[in-house]
């Protein structure tokens, strides 16, 4: 069964991943289905590989799901497979090679037929049938080729396994076997494993890399259902919102701009295709099982995006049974929210659903928030080591734009919708070798509409995307190649008339990365090359080392490496700033730093170094981007957490930096020098949890919202509280306090920030 499921995805994404035309081997795949596997699955290979595909690659044009040629396509690999079944089984290879090539004919001929009697170009005569042949004869040879070479590799590979098994990459014939007694990678179970840094899961001790991870406990000592709260405290991110909460919030990692940073949801990338960045002001913790923060350029694993670092999100898993948790909360300014998380499992399947509401009325006129989001997942165990899912996430809401303060605008109303669909899935291909496969759809329908202004827009980002890696642990190395393929299309329009019809852009990638250890030393290195449809090509290399002591209490790391950030499709073609000759923001940076571990806690210090180059900056004369921006970050981290008495655990975070825009010799805005973070998690007697929290930014330049002139944001203090009391195993109420002290500041000029704001809720759990 394993093996038709990877052979399934496979043939899926020969189709998504760019290629020339028609150089597909789809054809080999059907031949080797039949000639291999059982009957009841060697059809549906072939045929569940084209539905995959043509979901993907229909999703959004507007393309009929059934014509006559896609039917005879579809009879065509299944007239294929049945003649891999008669003729193929112990077949030689000169049999084989002739049977790929009647494989061949045969699709060209049926396929190109339809297309003759479908389409209005050809006459409906011999000469018309003729001319169809004529005109679809250089596809074939690419079909023919890729038909030859398939058959050689899956037979080939599949022979040679019958006589050595085991332990050849991409095998289809050693896919489904059990796993051996060799060493298999750490689960991602606790904050000491970090996956992000590397791409599989490592001992954070054995990372290069400046890494920070939340986890669900965290989570949940913390009171905090908002990411972006989580975030405030993390050593080397600024969390900027623009206002009250529902507001358009952005993260600044080690004081690069806020697009710079990758966001991933269970591998899924979440940035926006039309401008760039993504917006944190609605992202909520009931469906988040961990969150992985890794600083620095990560280009070599991951492409665009990754300049200032990624921020990964890990969703939660099913539990064993059935369980449920509810919360209800209630609060001033007329807060109020409701959440439901359940999961079960039962044999090999489990699935998990969560939904959250939340409501707020705002301090300001026109600062109202409402949100409903919704995620589930559904995953099947196909073996020990190899399952498959389906998750998905739906997230809906409107909030008010009530503008800066001596600006204000009581109409203006902002609408989100965002819809992420993926099908991950990891395959043992033997007990040193494992298969990750990503294929997903993000969609992001932001609107504007203000009645005072008479105005409104409309925008569809939609943002296609697979991604297959495989790592093989050979010794003391991990060495993992990957490669990913990314379409991203925007439509927009607003009442002034349409301003992008379905434009699109591409983006691909491929790349290494081996990972070894030698005595105290780990070292890493890792190139990716991209290719982008636009711009062209782009190289991206990283490398670090990581020293650990004897007593594995030490640890020193180093690391340097370089980023990039291709231009969205709003940057090259919005009408009324696109430039299509711009090419990717570029970042050349380096790192030291050290751990010292005590107990279970650990202090950590980091010192970064930014070169960003060829910014993508408007240009208010010429009215367009141009790649004229340079600048430099730099700065430290500082970072402890511990559990100094069993009742009383700290964390504590600072980071200094000096952010210049060497352009102008002044200083980023919104950057501050000084930002830190202290918090207590106390238990003064059984069940009673008190956690206060205090987080200080310190002064950072902005400009006036009205006027745009330099203006200075003033340094502010925030004090948070909760108090949670388990009254049981099953019962817990809450009381949550945000600016407990009603502190006055803006985040950014112009736009206050919530007063205190006070909840109280209960959370049940089943």
């Amino acid at each position: 069964m394993t093996t038709a499921v990877l052979l399934t995805l496979f043939g899926a994404l020969s189709r998504l991943l760019p290629h020339p035309p028609n150089a597909v081997a789809l054809g080999a795949l059907a031949l080797y289905a039949g000639a291999r596997l059982p009957r009841r699955l060697a059809f549906a290979v072939p045929l569940a590989s084209m539905a995959l595909s043509d979901f993907f690659l229909d999703f959004g044009t507007g393309r009929p799901a059934l014509t006559l040629v896609r039917a005879v396509d579809y009879a065509a690999f299944a007239g294929i497979v049945w003649l891999g079944r008669r003729f193929g089984g112990k077949a030689r290879p000169s049999a084989l090679a002739g049977l790929a090539a009647c494989s061949s004919v045969g699709f060209f001929l049926a396929s190109n037929a339809a297309a003759w009697a479908t389409d209005a170009l050809y006459p409906k005569t011999p000469s018309g049938l003729a001319v169809c042949f004529a005109a679809a004869l250089p596809f074939f040879w690419n079909t023919l080729a890729a038909d030859l070479v398939g058959t050689a590799l899956l037979f080939g590979l599949d022979a040679l396994a019958r006589r050595r098994p085991a332990r050849l990459l991409l095998l289809p014939a050693v896919l489904a076997a059990a796993p051996s007694a060799s060493a298999q990678p750490i689960p991602p179970v606790s904050e000491n494993v970090v996956v992000t840094a590397t791409r599989t899961p490592e001992e954070e001790r054995q990372i290069g890399s400046a890494t920070t991870v939340i986890t669900r406990e965290q989570i949940e000592r913390s009171g905090k259902v908002s990411v972006l709260e989580l975030l405030r405290s993390v050593p080397g991110l600024d969390v900027v919102q623009s206002g009250t909460p529902g507001s358009l919030t952005s993260v600044f990692t080690r004081g690069t701009n806020s697009t710079q940073t990758l966001v991933l949801v269970d591998g899924v990338r979440m940035n926006s295709p039309f401008f760039p960045g993504y917006d944190w002001s609605a992202m909520t913790t009931e469906n988040i099982e961990r969150i992985e923060i890794v600083r620095g350029p990560f280009s070599a694993l991951y492409g665009s995006d990754a300049i200032g670092g990624v921020i990964q999100i890990f969703t939660r898993p099913a539990s064993e049974g059935v369980s449920a948790r509810l919360t209800g909360t209630v609060g001033n300014q007329g807060s109020g929210e409701g959440s439901a998380f359940v999961s079960g499992s039962t044999g090999p399947l489990s699935a998990t659903g969560s939904y959250r509401y939340v409501a707020y009325d705002g301090d300001r006129v026109n600062s109202d928030w409402r949100e409903r989001n919704a995620s589930w997942g559904v995953e099947a165990k196909l073996s020990e080591k190899s399952q498959i899912g389906f998750e998905g996430s739906i997230l809906d809401g409107e909030v008010g734009n009530p503008g800066p303060v001596g600006g204000e605008d009581p109409t203006a109303r902002g609408l989100f919708h965002e819809e992420r669909f993926a099908v991950p899935g990891t395959f043992a291909l033997s007990g040193s070798n494992q298969l990750d496969v990503v294929l997903a759809d993000v969609v992001s329908k932001p609107a504007f509409h203000d009645p005072l202004e008479d105005f409104f827009s409309q925008t569809d980002a939609q943002t296609l995307q697979a991604r297959v890696a495989d790592t093989a642990y050979l010794g003391a190395h991990t060495l993992s190649t990957f490669a990913s393929w990314e379409r991203w299309k925007v439509d927009d329009s607003s009442n002034f008339g349409t301003n992008l019809d379905g434009q699109t852009t591409t983006l691909w990638g491929l790349g290494a990365q081996d990972m070894a250890a030698f005595g105290p030393f780990t070292v890493a290195a890792g190139l990716r090359f991209d290719h982008h449809s636009t711009y062209g090509d782009h190289w991206s290399p990283r490398a670090t080392v990581s020293w650990l002591s004897a007593d594995a209490l030490w640890k020193l790391r180093a690391s340097g490496g370089s980023g990039f950030r291709a231009p969205t499709i709003g940057e090259l073609y919005y009408p009324f700033s696109g430039n299509p000759n711009l090419k990717p923001e570029r970042s050349v940076s380096w790192e030291v730093g050290g751990e010292r571990y005590v107990g279970n806690g650990r202090v950590e210090v980091s010192l970064f170094w930014n070169d960003l180059r060829d910014l993508i900056v408007y240009d208010f004369a010429e009215e367009e981007n141009f790649n004229v921006g340079r600048a430099r970050t730099r700065g430290v981290e500082v970072g402890w957490s511990q559990t100094v008495l069993p009742t009383l655990a700290v964390d504590a975070t600072y980071t200094y930096l000096d952010a210049q825009d060497l352009d102008t010799g002044t200083a980023l805005i919104r950057r501050p020098r000084n930002r830190g973070a202290l918090g207590l998690d106390w238990q003064p007697m059984t069940g009673l949890h008190v956690a206060p929290r205090v987080l200080f930014v310190g002064s950072r330049p902005d400009s006036d919202p009205l006027t745009g002139a330099p203006v200075e944001d003033a340094a502010y203090a925030r004090f948070d509280l909760l108090l949670r009391w388990e009254a049981s195993s099953r019962l817990a109420p809450y009381l949550r306090l945000v600016n407990a002290f009603n502190h006055q500041y803006d985040e950014v000029a112009g736009y206050p920030a919530a007063g205190r704001l006070v909840a109280g809720g209960l959370d049940v759990r089943f």
